[in-house]
């Protein structure tokens, strides 16, 4: 599979200012067993974030699809997903506006983000955006990555029936999410084996984002594929290797191994994941070595690739998330617990260091990897 990989003073002032402030406050706030949850000042600052991104087209990976006989824009292309650099990018940073909208009704930026998505779920913008994705990379455009995050924004407007505009803009959607959705069906039996992964290529974090839009859409058909791919793909597996993560050769950007123990959570029954997971990753349930699979590997650069190092922390984050709401109560031990917990604090705290700055090399996927990072499963 392929790696599918002029604001004015004022407005830069205006949100430079926004950020320093937001910054200055509490983003997030310890829950009772220590982990972090976003807070109201947390949910604004990331959504500030998103609403400048998804809009801006002035910086965008959209050369590869330039019509030299006229001036290219990426609208011209994606009249939904068009801002934030990339499709993949515009696709979470929508998910991460749904998100936040969805748990922070009552925010300053509320009524802004709702416009937002309006304009954006508009049902012949979805068409045209269909229309592209189905008939550009012998239709594979953006797979696995950006065609799952799609599947992720369209789950949670499942998971939202009370509210009437995400209704509504579930069911303009829902001609591309059907198209993934058959994607998805007809790829994976095709593929026998895969290399673990943390970037664009990652089959264990499509499959997973896939699987969860199959349970809430209740496409049979999708779920049944996917867990058998899942299953055919590691539940055999001998390691996932956590220790030796991020695999810099292959641009990661998340962390391989963890993607593959969130996805088999979904899949296996509780006692067997249980097993399999102490099999593939002893260390994690060890008092004397949890901290090695947990090390928080960093960086003195946030830029660039370096930027890199941020998302991987924030997608550990969201994996082990994850994997402590499907453990039952008693599997880890105070102590080992404790560990966790403090890891991942201090790979948040070490992630938002690069955030909100004015790097929009970073701001334009980081901040709805933070998001999720803390609210992506939650219920």
């Amino acid at each position: 599979m392929k790696r599918i990989l002029k604001i004015s003073t004022a407005i830069v002032f205006t949100a430079l200012n926004f950020f320093v402030n937001a910054q200055d406050s509490s983003l997030v706030i310890p829950i009772q067993d220590g982990r972090y949850q976003l807070s109201d000042s947390g949910a604004s600052y990331f959504a500030n974030l998103s609403l400048e991104c998804v809009s801006r087209t002035d910086k965008h990976f959209y050369y590869r699809y330039y019509d030299t006989q006229r001036k290219g824009n990426p609208k011209d292309y994606w009249p939904s997903f068009h801002g934030c650099y990339d499709w993949h990018s515009s696709v979470h940073n929508h998910w991460c506006l749904v998100k936040i909208l969805k748990e922070f009704p009552n925010i300053p930026e509320a009524a802004e983000i709702r416009e937002k998505l309006n304009q954006s779920f508009n049902a012949e913008n979805i068409l045209k955006e269909l229309e592209f994705v189905s008939s550009n990379e012998e239709g594979l455009f953006e797979f696995p990555y950006g065609q799952s995050w799609l599947l992720k924004l369209a789950d949670e407007l499942i998971r939202w029936p009370e509210d009437e505009d995400a209704q509504q803009w579930l069911i303009n959607l829902q001609p591309l999410a059907d198209y993934i959705a058959e994607v998805h069906v007809e790829v994976w039996p095709q593929i026998e084996e895969v290399d673990l992964s943390g970037s664009h290529d990652s089959p264990a974090m499509g499959l997973s984002f896939a699987y969860d839009y199959a349970v809430n859409s209740k496409n049979k058909k999708l779920k049944k594929v996917v867990a058998n791919a899942a299953l055919k793909y590691y539940e055999e597996i001998p390691s996932i290797s956590l220790e030796k993560e991020p695999y810099v050769e292959s641009f990661d950007f998340m962390s391989a191994g963890l993607l593959v123990a969130d996805l088999m959570r979904k899949v296996m029954p509780e006692k067997k994941y249980i097993v399999w997971l102490k099999g593939v990753s002893p260390n994690l349930f060890i008092a004397e070595k949890v901290k090695q699979p947990l090390k928080v590997k960093k960086v003195k650069k946030h830029d660039g690739f370096e930027a890199h190092f941020d998302g991987f922390h924030l997608n550990r984050i969201w994996c082990l998330n994850g994997i402590l709401k499907t453990l039952p109560e008693n599997t880890l031990s105070p102590e080992i617990k404790t560990e966790w917990v403090s890891a991942m604090n201090e790979m948040w705290d070490y992630a938002q260091e690069s955030i909100g700055k004015g790097n929009y090399d970073i701001d334009h996927w980081l901040s709805s990897f933070s998001v999720f990072a803390l609210m992506g499963y939650e219920d």
